[in-house]
């Protein structure tokens, strides 16, 4: 993956997930799939690229992936999502969800208690 591709992420989404980096040393032909998702979900488009970020967040919880809500909840929160905003969409992940959606943003919701959204694994 690009350097381009990369610093994309950092100015989009206030970090570049540890992910993309290791993809981008292993399998440089992934940059035109990571762009293609770029636009997707970091362009505002009839939604707003922070409620994209959310819906991510949501679907991470969905799949237990901690890191996958972490990640997103942070793009959500860089790209202009509120507090209330993330928990409203952590509600909305134990409605659909239950117990084991709602577990795998335990995590996340430290780092909005502890406002560290800086730090994570993801």
């Amino acid at each position: 993956m690009s350097k381009e591709i990369l610093s994309r992420f950092k100015k989009k989404m206030g970090f570049t997930p540890e992910i993309m980096s290791v993809i981008s040393e292993l399998d440089p032909k992934m940059a035109e799939f990571y762009k293609f998702c770029d636009f997707t979900i970091q362009e505002d488009g009839a939604l707003p690229s922070k409620i994209k970020m959310l819906m991510i967040m949501a679907m991470g919880a969905q799949r237990h992936c901690e890191e996958c809500v972490i990640s997103a909840m942070r793009g959500a929160y860089n790209k202009g999502a509120t507090e209330a905003e993330i928990l409203e969409a952590i509600r909305v992940v134990a409605v659909g969800g239950g117990a084991p959606a709602i577990a795998a943003c335990k995590d996340a919701l430290h780092i909005l208690k502890e406002k560290k959204f800086k730090k994570g694994s993801c």
